[in-house]
């Protein structure tokens, strides 16, 4: 759908626009709607009827409406259209509708407006419906989008969304919002005024899912100013489509997808050392078949920190010694070792504190990798700027 209300977005106009879908889920985790885009009748110029409005959606590259049944060549009839441009005629809105079905997976999907202007998380989350389950309770959320002022797309003054969705279970609570139609129904009306989570709950009837287990891993990766990259791999027992989220205490770190393998990586990035309680949650795409599942991983670790960029001493001559100035780190390291290297690749048998520059070094670069260790910290490998040598 984000294609949809991109392209949608170019035609405007005029300020106000609205997705609005409606769904059930069968018992058996089948999913069935319709997704509809509208836009006020004031907001396209010059036209008037629907074919009109199917041609504008033509020339802004919107797919082509299958073929009714007469407009078939052959005996049999074509496939049922799926998208198609229409109108609203009680709120005067020019409309672009688009069947939906699938498995559970389809909800979030057909939802999701990320990446427009203001509603785009940063860390490569949806900004669509959020639906995760744990046991037989069903949590669906729908997010503020940029969690300040809500869904704002540029170039537009106004844009709502309502999703509405019948579940084969009943709903048992609504917050922030969600408005519970009957004992299966719920809908979220979200627009540029939400500023709170909209969230339902949903006890299912009948759940036959699959249980998996996930595990999670932590290698930190030392950097030189006293901290360290931290991977995070989170492995499922059980290879299933979803996503991880990673945590380290409360505070979210990102997402990431889960591979063919069943596994998901992610850099936590810049992280200081002490003591880190990393936490990974795996949330299925077909929440319905698949249950949700998390893990924790406990990971400490102590990093040296360099009170001085080291640098080559000596001159970029043949037959000058070079040598390394300014190698201070806190705590001082228990053992450092170097490998000097020639325009980046290591020079074979030259591993001491000092180098004597050969006249095969002549115009090259010429710098040193070092290695500082101490028990208890993580090691740091770092490459020194190089010199040239240019004189013989």
């Amino acid at each position: 759908m984000k294609r949809l209300v991109l392209a949608c977005c170019v035609i405007l106009t005029l300020s106000g626009c609205a997705l609005t879908s409606t769904y059930t889920v069968d018992s058996s985790g089948q999913v069935s709607g319709t997704t509809t885009f509208g836009l006020p009748k004031s907001a396209v110029r010059n036209v008037t009827t629907v074919e009109q409005w199917g041609h504008v959606l033509q020339d802004n590259n919107f797919p082509t409406p299958t073929p009714t049944p007469a407009d078939s060549t052959s005996a049999s009839p074509a496939p049922t259209v799926s998208c198609g441009p229409g109108e609203d005629l009680v709120h005067s809105l020019w409309t672009y509708s688009c069947e939906v079905s699938g498995d559970v997976s389809v909800l979030s999907q057909a939802t999701d407006v990320s990446g427009l202007s203001g509603s785009d998380s940063g860390d490569g989350s949806s900004t669509g419906l959020r639906i995760s389950r744990v046991g037989k309770t069903l949590t669906v959320t729908q997010p503020t989008g940029n969690g300040e002022d809500g869904f704002s797309l540029q170039g537009i003054s106004l844009f709502y969304t309502n999703s509405t969705i019948t579940f084969p279970g009943e709903v048992t609570s609504v917050t922030g919002g969600a408005e519970k139609i009957d004992e299966n129904t719920v809908s979220f009306t979200s627009d540029e005024s939400q500023v709170a989570d909209m969230v339902a709950t949903v006890v299912l009837a009948n759940v036959n899912s699959a249980p998996t287990t996930l595990d999670l891993v932590a290698n930190p990766s030392p950097l030189l100013a006293g901290s360290a990259d931290v991977e995070l791999t989170a492995s499922l027992a059980s290879p299933s489509v979803g996503q991880v989220t990673f945590f380290d205490g409360d505070v979210r770190l990102g997402s990431a997808d889960v591979d063919m393998q069943g596994t998901a990586k992610f850099i936590a990035g810049i992280q200081p050392d002490g003591t880190h309680n990393y936490k990974a949650v795996f949330k299925p795409n077909d929440w319905m078949k698949v249950d949700q599942s998390q893990d924790e991983a406990s990971l400490s670790f102590k990093t040296l920190k360099m009170s001085k960029y080291p640098n080559i001493s000596g001159i970029g001559k043949v037959g000058a010694t070079l040598g390394l100035a300014n190698l201070k780190s806190r705590p001082a390291a228990t053992q450092v070792s170097y490998k000097w290297l020639r325009n980046g690749k290591v020079i074979a048998g030259q591993s001491g504190k000092t180098y004597k520059v050969v006249a095969a070094d002549f115009r090259k670069r010429i710098a040193v990798r070092v290695t500082l260790k101490k028990p208890e910290y993580l090691a740091i490998t770092f490459d020194t700027q190089a010199i040239q040598v240019s004189k013989r």
